[in-house]
């Protein structure tokens, strides 16, 4: 197995992704990034730095307070 990486925001690439998937020996694979915010989400749950309310109840008070509804 040979793994090749495009960057597929170029229109040569993206006529090349489209040329293997008519290829019976070929398979396409699409990696999705996440971006920046979730990124920063799970680099944040990784060190513990999260909230935790014990109840549904609690959450949803603290979410109406904070939008101020």
């Amino acid at each position: 197995m040979t793994t090749v990486v495009l960057d597929t925001r170029s229109e040569e690439a993206k006529r090349l992704v489209d040329f293997l998937k008519t290829k019976r020996y070929a398979k396409v694979l699409v990696e999705k990034t996440p971006n920046a915010e979730t990124l920063k989400a799970i680099e944040d749950v990784e060190a513990g730095q999260v909230k935790s309310f014990p109840s549904v109840n609690e959450l949803m008070k603290t979410l109406k307070k904070t939008a101020g509804v």
